[in-house]
């Protein structure tokens, strides 16, 4: 299994505070906390954790971070033809942690938005080497929308995580095999207010007719994932796959939502149908909350596998209604959409 990363870098500071705050005011916090982040780099390493070979393109800046990115990247195994030098600053970020575990953050991108297509043209082999490729919108869409394309051209899948969320380039759409979407993203997207997408979690009305659109623009899944309340996996010309949030105390939950893109992914390129894929991802998403700090929280392959032996092995609203089978509608293989 190898995936293929667009990814980013940012060095992601954290701060505990007893609530979040608001406009114009100042907090004492408890705790601090910098080290490697960003979501494309969240991504690679979540999948690598669970032992998918990782590979891909992250453009850092040439500053005072520069050597911290190098060090990083040769700790976690990464090799660094990985790294694309820009000059100017690398990407950084602060996010507010409450109690409760969830956050509100804010991310300056830096050398980030200087990776581009060439960068990627120049890397063509590696992208068309690998089983699926990933992005998440901490790049740019050039770079994405050119590695998609040389996936695409290959048959292979691809990932993505439109966070920060910024228009949908069609074309990028077009060749986006799983959209992977949190609540407030996917109101963004005009899928669904928040009581709109709980009624369809919960099986009392039926998905949007703009989730139906959406979906014929070329994913041939469309992931919303709802924190505590779990997720909904919508296929064409499928019913709703609902998948429950793990009953965990949460810590911290920034990076949660890349832990789930990561299990998701993982679980998918093993051939696991999208029910068992998506509970492997809400398993990883729920084992990141765990500790204060992304970077140590996600899982191995071993710890994800622990962790689940102390569930039941299915849930029963995990199931596709109607007969339908809940890991029908999705591939990974050469033939995917």
């Amino acid at each position: 299994m190898r995936v293929f990363v667009i990814g980013s870098f940012v060095i992601a500071c954290s701060v505990k505070v007893a609530r979040l705050p608001q406009a114009g005011e100042s907090l004492a916090g408890s705790a601090f906390r910098a080290e490697p982040g960003g979501k494309g780099f969240n991504l690679a390493l979540a999948a690598h954790r669970l032992g998918v070979r990782v590979d891909g393109l992250f453009a850092v800046g040439e500053d005072v971070f520069s050597p911290v990115v190098r060090s990083t990247f040769a700790q976690v195994g990464f090799p660094d033809t990985m790294l694309v030098p820009r000059a100017g600053s690398t990407g950084a970020g602060v996010a507010f942690v409450d109690p409760a575990g969830e956050n509100c953050l804010a991310v300056c991108l830096g050398a980030n938005l200087a990776l581009t297509a060439a960068d990627v043209r120049a890397a063509a082999a590696r992208v068309e080497d690998a089983d699926l490729v990933a992005a998440t919108f901490e790049s740019p869409d050039a770079p994405i929308r050119e590695a998609f394309a040389l996936a695409r051209g290959q048959g292979r899948p691809t990932l993505l995580n439109p966070s920060p969320m910024r228009p949908l380039d069609p074309a990028i759409l077009a060749d986006t095999t799983i959209l992977v979407v949190n609540g407030i993203e996917a109101a963004e997207l005009g899928l669904g207010a928040a009581e709109t997408l709980e009624a369809i979690r919960t099986g009392t009305r039926a998905p949007t007719p703009a989730i139906a659109a959406l979906l014929d623009g070329g994913p041939a899944c469309l992931v919303v994932t709802l924190g505590e309340r779990g997720a909904i996996a919508f296929r064409p010309g499928l019913p709703p796959l609902r998948q429950p949030a793990f009953a965990v105390t949460a810590i911290d939950t920034v990076g949660a939502g890349d832990a789930f893109a990561a299990g998701l992914m993982a679980a998918l390129l093993a051939k696991a149908p999208l029910d068992a894929a998506l509970r492997r991802a809400a398993a990883c998403g729920a084992l990141a909350t765990g500790q204060f700090g992304a970077f140590d929280a996600f899982p191995t392959a071993a710890a994800l596998d622990a962790f689940l032996e102390a569930f039941p092995d299915a849930f029963p609203d995990a199931v596709g209604p109607d007969g339908a089978s809940p890991g029908a509608g999705l591939s990974t293989g050469p033939t995917a959409r």
